[in-house]
């Protein structure tokens, strides 16, 4: 599918007030391998939202006579095996040249496929934290930290964030907001914990049932409000504080499993996709341009912009997407509290992925919320994403995607 977008601001963007949206603090109980040889070189009224990890480094090293020169890159879902080649010269015994191949295994993130030097840092839960995306929480700060995210859409016609914090850490991180029923249905399987700012109690008690641990705001030195914005649009969280309450409340310490099978991308260069239109509701509309080394994102015909607590900024970006088509359904209490927009992350639906400028369709299966969602091709083939900064979307499947 290609197309060229073009796109104009949109009016009307809001968010209707939960009256049960409360904050108070929560407890809750506590691959595919892939080788490749080459060269060695709505606007939201205001509410009252109250401040209520693997691989280990090892190297091999081996000797052949007369043997090619050449390197081996392997991609696992947990290291990149990474080679190196130098040939030896012949010596005065007339004994022919040999070749030694070096070969260094790097741990690699489970959760953008990167490489990581710190293996600590890897062997440790995630935190998984719901970010506001109302027009008057952006910019927002701290989701450029972020190991990967994920997007989804809430009552009132905008979405929120799940930033995703494995490796890296925010001092800074925000606006910080309140849960909603399916995100526990994917934090679940990442062995997260969810730092949110709270949420209606029969919500709480879903996440609460379905073991997933959680962590409330607080206040300082984990949560802050800043002055200089409205509430609720104004809460702070810091995650390296967040992962000293996870450990002072015993919180399950298993890190994520790989999100996805990381390797050279298996789409297609006959498949261009440089321009990605997402019509998200009829309050937000998004683009994703690539611009031949990342994704730039743009909301409602504007920059999307990250921005620190000192005040620098710059565009939000991603080096790959992934839609996964969800139908939406309303979710309600059985008692008190107010219904809200939840998606079906269990089954199988439409899947997308879009790397280094290109497209490949597929479908995404997931047999339960304790597993991960398993990408294939439209022939049954495993899809293969680039390791990156990932930008996972659970996009509604009535919803218009253009490239």
């Amino acid at each position: 599918m290609a197309g060229l977008m073009l796109l104009g601001a949109c009016q009307g963007e809001d968010e209707a007030v939960d009256p049960s949206d409360s904050t108070s603090d929560l407890t809750a109980p506590a691959g595919t391998v892939v080788t490749s040889t080459g060269d060695p070189t709505a606007e939201e009224p205001p509410n009252t939202e109250e401040p209520t990890d693997n691989g280990i480094s090892a190297s091999e090293v081996s000797s052949t006579t007369e043997a090619p020169l050449e390197t081996t890159t392997t991609t696992t879902t947990t290291g990149v095996i990474a080679g190196s080649s130098s040939t030896i010269s012949a010596s005065e015994d007339n004994f022919p040249p040999s070749t030694t191949t070096t070969t260094l295994y790097i741990p690699v993130s489970p959760v953008s496929g990167l490489p990581v030097d710190d293996l600590s840092l890897l062997d440790r839960r995630l935190v998984a934290v719901k970010i506001d995306n109302h027009r008057m929480a952006r910019p927002q700060s701290g989701i450029e930290e972020a190991d990967g995210m994920i997007e989804l859409v809430v009552e009132g016609g905008v979405t929120r964030f799940i930033a995703l914090f494995h490796h890296s850490d925010s001092s800074w991180l925000g606006p910080m907001r309140s849960i909603r029923p399916t995100d526990w249905t994917l934090a679940k399987a990442l062995n997260g914990v969810l730092v949110i700012s709270g949420g209606q109690p029969w919500i709480l008690n879903q996440v609460v049932s379905n073991d997933v641990p959680m962590i409330g705001d607080l206040g300082p030195p984990l949560t802050t409000r800043l002055r200089e914005r409205a509430a609720p649009h104004n809460l702070y969280v810091n995650t390296f504080e967040a992962r000293l309450i996870a450990e002072e409340r015993n919180l399950d310490p298993r890190p994520p499993p790989a999100l996805f099978n990381r390797g050279p991308t298996s789409a297609s260069p006959l498949s261009p996709a440089t321009y990605i239109f997402f019509d998200w509701t009829d309050s937000i509309d998004v683009v994703w341009h690539w611009d031949g080394s990342q994704y730039l994102r743009s909301t409602n015909g504007q920059s999307h912009q990250w921005l620190t607590q000192e005040g620098d900024s710059g565009p939000i970006t991603a080096d790959v997407l992934v839609v996964l088509s969800a139908e939406r359904y309303t979710a309600c209490p059985t008692g008190s509290g107010s219904c809200v927009p939840a998606w079906r992350t269990v089954g199988e639906n439409r899947a997308v992925v879009f790397a280094e400028g290109r497209a490949e369709e597929g479908r995404w299966t997931r047999a339960d919320t304790s597993d991960w969602f398993t990408l294939t091709g439209l022939t049954g083939e495993p899809i293969i994403v680039p390791p990156g900064r990932t930008w996972i979307m659970i996009y509604p499947e009535t919803a218009e995607l253009v490239w």
